[in-house]
């Protein structure tokens, strides 16, 4: 057949080279699904060019990462177990997890789950096949941050290295732990409660998971458990941004204000042109708040400069006028706060996490601030110049994210933008989130031990 990829969006997700009858021929996935699929036009592989003769179509499914694509893909793989899919495996195994029946269960990745060392079959539980090895591995990396485990083969006197660096609880791997841990009992549940989300995040059941955490959310502050309510939300919101998009995890050198290998330039233009800005958004501010049913809620600004972040122009809020748990309030008092402040320099874009009522909220302050009047900024038409503000909302059921810009009278899904766009957006509003929450955690514990 000839392939043909005029419609086949640039994003990640799964796709199927199908033959007579709808019969699925092969599965695979993608970061790019466009780039994958015109990768399939100039192939010198005899299967390949086979397995593309017998095809009659090819469908598709779009994914919010790349991560939710692997995992997609291995079910599948699993379920189908299309015939491409064994013969184009250029000799090499799958990848599977497997997860110990043990009173700490570890987490292995194998290409053979028959291997003899797994032989007593009642120890170990298996999910897979995965096709990326590298893919799998990093998302691992990236679950096992918010749901440390134990990877040690033996135990030591001391806290492991993983223990400092927030890999591990530290009861897993430790010699005579009813000794030295005085909440051993809760940490144990939580071992097993981390090693269960990963198992059904892997298994398809990501939706689920947060949906258990969030309503687990509502009870601990009901019963004002409130530091324990913080820590799982932290959770959910960390696992929402994985699969929103893996890079703004994994680009952590973005964050740091390093070198990367990308033109901020190019990327900032690219900017100006898809979002339909009036100028080039060298100055980009992002904003959050933070609280617990009402409790110790703070906000944060935070400021990329040239597309990058600049930790010097960093603003904490204590919210003072609002009571209870209303965000969209907090955040119409910071914004308020925030535009007093004349000798601040004013921003080309400011992003705001929140649906279509922050997004209002935010058009409101902009437009009836003096701050823009005051400072006599003037935009390319000697108007008075008004920055373009973008708010992030959650889609139903998340599948994914849309966002409200400016004038637009409705939501337009993060995936239509350009990757590198699309990863500047989500990577100021993550940035402004972890900003949020580090500054709540430091009120809440010096509240706690003033107690």
């Amino acid at each position: 057949m000839k392939i043909d990829t005029t419609s086949i969006p640039n994003s990640p997700g799964v796709y199927f080279f199908k033959g007579r009858n709808g019969q699925v021929l092969y599965i695979g996935k993608a970061s790019n699904l466009k780039n994958r699929l015109n990768s399939y036009k100039k192939n010198d592989s005899p299967r390949i060019e086979k397995m593309v003769e017998l095809a009659e179509k090819i469908k598709w499914q779009e994914t919010d990462s790349e991560i939710e694509a692997l995992i997609l893909e291995s079910q599948l793989i699993k379920k189908q177990r299309p015939k491409f899919n064994i013969m184009l495996r250029d000799d090499k195994q799958y990848f599977y997890i497997g997860f110990s029946n043990e009173e700490f269960p570890q987490i292995y990745i194998t290409h053979q789950p028959q291997n003899p060392k797994f032989k007593n079959k009642k120890l170990f539980d298996f999910l897979g096949p995965f096709t990326d090895g590298t893919a799998l591995k990093i998302s691992l990396r990236l679950l096992r941050k918010i749901f440390p485990y134990c990877n040690c083969k033996q135990k030591h006197n001391n806290y492991c290295l993983n223990y400092h660096i927030g890999n591990c609880l530290g009861i897993c791997c430790i010699k005579n732990p009813e000794s030295k841990i005085k909440d051993l009992d809760f940490r144990k549940k939580e071992y097993i409660k981390n090693i269960k989300a990963i198992r059904d995040v892997l298994s398809g059941k990501k939706d689920s998971v947060i949906k258990k955490f969030k309503k687990e959310v509502q009870e601990l502050s009901k019963n004002e458990k409130f530091e324990e309510a913080e820590i799982l939300q932290n959770k959910v919101h960390k696992l929402e941004k994985v699969f929103e998009n893996s890079q703004i995890v994994l680009n952590s050198k973005y964050l740091s204000g390093t070198r990367i290998n990308q033109n901020h330039k190019k990327v900032l233009n690219e900017a100006k042109k898809s979002l339909g800005l009036s100028s080039t958004p060298f100055r980009i501010e992002g904003y959050d708040i933070a609280n617990i049913q009402g409790e110790y809620a703070v906000g944060a600004m935070i400021v990329f400069k040239n597309g990058r972040p600049d930790k010097t122009q960093y603003k904490k809020f204590k919210i003072k006028k609002v009571s209870g748990a209303n965000d969209i309030a907090m955040l119409k008092e910071i914004l308020e706060r925030r535009f007093k402040h004349n000798d601040w320099a004013y921003p080309e874009l400011i992003i705001v996490d929140g649906g279509k009522a922050q997004f209002q909220i935010a058009k409101t302050i902009i437009s009836n601030s003096q701050f823009f009047i005051s400072n006599k900024v003037q935009d390319a038409e000697n108007k008075i110049f008004k920055p373009t503000i973008i708010a992030l909302t959650k889609n139903k059921k998340h599948k994914g994210i849309k966002i409200y810009i400016n004038e637009q009278k409705n939501s337009t899904h993060l995936t239509k933008l350009p990757p590198a766009v699309k990863n500047l957006i989500l990577t100021v509003n993550a940035e402004a989130h972890r900003f949020a929450i580090n500054y709540y955690r430091k009120l809440h514990r010096k509240s706690m031990s003033n107690l």
